[in-house]
């Protein structure tokens, strides 16, 4: 059975193994194969996209470190259940296929941010807040998507790095990547720089003057309003 019928890759500045991961991890987040389903062999998958077992490989080394598919020495290459051996690295793939699981990241997102601003407000040093409020200023300042993506991961790490809590740094190492990787989808979540801007001036001022609560206050608004960007533009 054909995964995708026909499939030509794009020949753009995405490598080969990139987009057969694309395609494939998205065909097993949106259902198309269930938890258990035996996938074509690697050799059927690489033919039926026109690729080299290079290449193939390359992708499916990447679904086995995200746990989403399971290979066993002489056995059918099978789907795993992402939701029961899935890590934080899914998050990214996943939430664009489940609208749910959107709400559920931006509600762990928000109350990370949260006491990471609290505890960022009691910890951080002069040199990191300084960074912080000239981060917000960059981020009001940017005139281009991409650059206000990148602005907000960077206060974002900035923040919890001021936080002093090393599992919350962890996770966030753990995202970076996959969040990169998706940028498009989640977009609409810097778009509003009028609104947004004074979110992150809010935040980045209660941390300099050592104001705990006022910091967790101003980043519940922060992230409060990048859900109901993403839900906006998701309708």
């Amino acid at each position: 059975m054909l995964l995708f019928g026909t499939v030509t890759l794009s020949a753009d500045s995405t490598s080969l193994p990139d987009q057969l991961f694309d395609r494939l991890v998205a065909a097993i987040l949106d259902g198309r194969y269930a938890p258990g389903d035996r996938l074509p062999s690697q050799r059927a998958l690489a033919a039926e996209f026109g690729v080299n077992m290079a290449s193939l490989r390359a992708a499916v080394d990447r679904l086995k470190q995200l746990r989403l598919v399971e290979v066993r020495h002489g056995e059918p290459m099978r789907v795993a259940d992402w939701r029961r051996s899935g890590g934080l690295e899914i998050l990214a793939y996943a939430a664009g296929t489940e609208p749910a699981l959107m709400v559920s990241l931006f509600e762990a997102r928000a109350i990370l941010l949260r006491e990471a601003a609290r505890l960022a407000a009691d910890r951080a040093t002069e040199d990191q807040r300084r960074e912080l409020t000239s981060l917000a200023a960059a981020f009001a300042g940017a005139t281009d998507d991409d650059v206000r993506q990148e602005t907000d991961f960077a206060f974002m790490a900035g923040l919890i790095d001021a936080s002093g809590n090393l599992v919350f740094t962890l996770i966030v190492n753990s995202m970076r990547g996959s969040y990169l990787a998706q940028k498009d989808a989640y977009r609409a979540m810097v778009t509003a720089t009028e609104t947004l801007a004074p979110a992150y001036a809010a935040v980045a001022a209660a941390v300099e003057a050592g104001e705990a609560a006022n910091a967790a206050a101003a980043m519940d608004r922060l992230t409060a309003e990048h859900l109901a960007l993403l839900l906006g533009a998701a309708q």
